[in-house]
């Protein structure tokens, strides 16, 4: 395969587990294994944001038919980018909130 195909095809993996990162951090089931939810909220958003950035530079080069992979994965990694930033927001201004 051309790189022109593997790499968007990669950044949409890699934003799947990303965006997996961030929701579940959010709802708490990762919070089992990381006991620190902010550390945990932030690993996602940090994971989100890049693979969101890799995304659209990648779907820019790749062939038409890769728009709508990446198009599904950059919503789903908007999702993320959401609710941990909301959950994140809320933690700073709302004392005991974790």
């Amino acid at each position: 395969m051309r790189t022109e195909v593997v790499r968007p095809l990669s950044w949409c993996v890699i934003g799947i587990i990303a965006s997996w990162v961030a929701v579940m951090g959010s709802v708490g089931t990762l919070y089992r294994y990381f006991p620190n939810e902010p550390l945990t909220l932030t690993f996602g958003l940090a994971l989100t944001v890049i693979s969101l950035i890799g995304i659209v530079r990648s779907a820019r080069r790749g062939p038409w038919w890769c728009l709508i992979p990446t198009t599904v994965v950059a919503i789903a990694a908007t999702i993320g980018i959401i609710t941990d930033s909301t959950l994140l927001l809320l933690g700073l201004t709302i004392s005991g909130f974790y």
